[in-house]
């Protein structure tokens, strides 16, 4: 429990400071998009864009935070190496849960509003992306933390098992194709469309005005 607090004690701090603006971005972003989508499906996106964004910021912030005193990284390529020392009897255990949860909320979101991600391979690409983009930053900025390969298998593991978690779900907010407009109907007469009444025979033409009361025919 102490090596967990040491890694993310000030997560607790920036939780609390973030769901706040999370909560009014929410209703705001739902307002906007109400007139296009309607309340419900409006509401429903703004949800996981805003979850989204604040699970985003908060990853961030837990890369670039330093752990203790510590002014420099640990660079370990060698896979297992890190994993097997973390599941030792003096390791830490927390710290492999919370790197195969990093990237868990963020697998399960991406797909249902990015459409090119839906697929559990694509997903785990771009997480093991984004978890060597995530270590490198780590070793660069000397955060006091260990950059290692099981960190990135973890973390793209986390992301593809949250994917998996949603995968019926994916197609939630798809909206319905819009069906093709009606093209306007004008409705026209003999006598309103010129064409028509051009090619009336002049005999047909004094056949029905032919008793009917018309001046030119009295």
């Amino acid at each position: 429990m102490g090596a967990l607090l040491r890694a993310f004690w000030g997560m607790i701090p920036l939780t609390a400071i973030a769901l706040p603006y999370a909560l009014i971005s929410w209703p705001l972003l739902t307002a906007r998009r109400r007139r296009r989508t309607g309340i419900r499906h409006a509401s429903a996106t703004a949800a996981v864009d805003v979850s989204t964004a604040t699970l985003g910021v908060l990853v961030v912030f837990l890369v670039v935070m330093p752990v203790g005193d510590a002014d420099t990284s640990t660079l370990d390529l060698v896979p297992g190496a890190d994993l097997s020392a973390a599941l030792a009897d003096d390791g830490s255990l927390w710290q492999v849960i919370g790197n195969l949860l990093m990237l868990c909320p963020l697998g399960a979101l991406l797909p249902i509003r990015v459409r090119r991600l839906r697929s559990l391979s694509r997903i785990a690409l771009t997480a093991m992306a984004a978890s060597v983009l995530v270590e490198a930053m780590q070793f660069v900025i000397h955060s006091g933390r260990v950059s290692s390969t099981d960190d990135v298998l973890l973390n793209t593991l986390g992301a593809t098992i949250g994917a998996a978690l949603t995968r019926r779900g994916w197609r939630w907010l798809d909206l319905p194709p819009a069906p093709p407009p009606i093209p306007r109907q004008v409705r026209r007469t003999v006598c309103e469309s010129p064409t028509l009444r051009m090619r009336v025979p002049r005999s047909v033409w004094d056949a029905r005005y032919a008793g009917a009361g018309h001046p030119e025919r009295r």
